[in-house]
């Protein structure tokens, strides 16, 4: 129920805008993973412009909407249920962890360190992130809303987590996100040997990452 629900809450997303954003980056005749794919938007959006990607995604019901997707979009790539604290099998020239993917792990040390052995030399990885103030920001938020289903969202926050609550139906779903400084993560890539950028991008809660190998 939730990964349904997610896909239809995620449906309103300018995913042309994002793959925008991001075209600068993905050269042709690279191979793209996405990341964290989720129910399957920007991967269908990267395959309808031609590029070679694949999605993983560590639940594999989000995994199947994706498959749904692609198939009603006459697109065909290739889908793993695969968690990032585990390494990667495949090197690729580009990872995408877009939608605040890293944001779930509470430790990225190992995560980045697989992104980093996963990609070939001059790679580039790609990710964004939540910015500090949305702790405060979003402390004690409530969301009710109706449409396209009806959902109640609450977020609790702490120093360094967001702690989201949502209720679908008789489905009660806690999430952890977890946000610490920018220099955190910036730490963490560089001493792995990455050389990073940071942008604004279309979501002004968030930084916009770019770490070349």
């Amino acid at each position: 129920m939730f990964a349904r629900a997610y896909d239809l809450l995620m449906a309103d997303v300018d995913y042309e805008a994002v793959y925008t954003w991001l075209k600068p980056y993905l050269k042709e005749h690279k191979t793209i993973l996405d990341a964290g794919c989720g129910s399957g938007y920007l991967l269908v959006e990267l395959i309808k412009n031609k590029h070679d990607a694949i999605g993983i995604d560590i639940d594999s019901g989000m995994l199947s909407l994706a498959y749904d997707k692609l198939r009603n979009a006459n697109l065909q790539a290739n889908l793993y249920e695969h968690d990032l604290r585990e390494p990667l099998y495949i090197k690729f020239d580009i990872v995408l962890a877009m939608f605040d993917v890293v944001n779930y792990f509470k430790g990225l040390k190992k995560v980045f360190k697989n992104i980093y052995n996963g990609l070939n030399d001059g790679g580039i990885f790609i990710f964004d992130l939540y910015k500090k103030e949305v702790l405060k920001d979003y402390s004690d938020y409530i969301e009710i809303e109706d449409e396209p289903i009806h959902y109640e969202w609450t977020i609790r926050s702490n120093a360094s987590q967001l702690i989201h609550q949502v209720n679908i139906g008789e489905e009660t779903v806690e999430i952890k996100q977890y946000v610490d400084d920018l220099s955190y993560y910036l730490i963490l890539l560089e001493d792995l040997g990455f050389k990073t950028e940071v942008h604004d991008g279309m979501d002004v809660r968030k930084h916009y990452i770019v770490a070349h190998k």
